[in-house]
C-alpha cells in the first residue's frame, strides 16, 4: 500500500513549525509523499490579511523545495487554482481518485485545535472513512491533549483509526511572525526559510 500524507492550512507565513511538522510527519509514517496543500479561502480563516494565494503558494514552494533530493515532498494548486472556499472534503476526494484505497492509504495530518472542532467540519464522517487523520500538537504543555485523547477514544469507539504525530512543538505561530513582519523586526531567520524572507521582502508582503 502506497502512504499519501497530506498537509493543508493558509500557510501565511509557511515558517518552521510547518516544517518540523511535515518533515517529522515524512518519516514517522513513511510516507511515499506528501502533499502540500495551501489554502485559497479556508473555511474557518475568511481573512487573511489580504495575502494572496498565489502567494502563499510561492512562498511553500520556495520553503519546501529544498527537500526535493531526499524526499519527495510536492507542493500542489489543488486549492488555490479552485474559486471560493476550499473544503478538505472535497480535496481529499479529489485524491481518493488518483490514489484509490484499494492501494493507497491517505494520511491527513492536522493540528490539534482544529481536530477538536472536527465535527463541525464539512462532511467529517466522509472525511474519516477517507483518510487517516494525524494530530500534531502545535506548542509543549499544550492543554488541548487530554481533550484530544478523549475525542480520539470516541472516534474509535465508532470505528475510526486516528495517529499522533510526536512532534518538536513550534513556539510561535504565524500571526505572532506575521507581527513581527509587519513591525519591520528582523533576525527572522530562526523562524522562517531564508528564501521565504526574500520574497516576503522582494514583493513587499505584510508592509503596513
Amino acid at each position: 500500500m502506497k502512504k499519501i500524507g497530506v498537509f493543508g492550512g493558509t500557510f501565511n507565513p509557511v515558517h518552521r513549525g510547518h516544517e518540523i511538522s511535515a518533515l517529522g510527519f515524512y518519516d514517522k509514517f513513511a510516507l511515499d509523499k506528501l502533499l502540500i496543500i495551501p489554502a485559497s479561502v479556508p473555511p474557518h480563516k475568511q481573512n487573511y490579511g489580504g495575502v494572496s494565494a498565489a502567494d502563499r503558494l510561492e512562498m511553500c514552494r520556495l520553503c519546501f523545495g529544498k527537500y526535493k533530493d531526499n524526499r519527495h515532498i510536492e507542493v500542489s494548486d489543488a486549492e488555490v487554482k479552485k474559486d471560493g472556499v476550499s473544503y478538505t472534503f472535497d480535496t481529499i476526494d479529489a485524491l481518493r481518485k488518483v490514489y484509490p484505497e484499494q492501494t493507497s492509504v491517505i494520511y491527513f495530518l492536522v493540528g490539534s485545535d482544529m481536530f477538536l472542532y472536527l465535527e463541525q467540519w464539512h462532511k467529517y464522517r466522509e472525511l474519516l472513512e477517507m483518510c487517516v487523520f494525524v494530530v500534531a500538537f502545535r506548542q509543549t504543555g499544550n492543554s488541548d491533549a487530554g481533550a484530544v485523547q478523549k475525542f480520539r477514544e470516541s472516534l474509535a469507539s465508532r470505528g475510526y483509526r486516528t495517529e499522533l504525530l510526536e512532534n518538536t512543538a513550534f513556539e510561535i505561530s504565524s500571526t505572532e511572525l506575521r507581527e513581527k513582519l509587519r513591525s519591520g523586526i528582523g533576525g527572522l531567520c530562526e523562524y522562517i526559510s531564508p528564501e521565504v524572507i526574500d520574497y516576503i521582502k522582494e514583493r513587499k508582503i505584510y508592509v503596513l
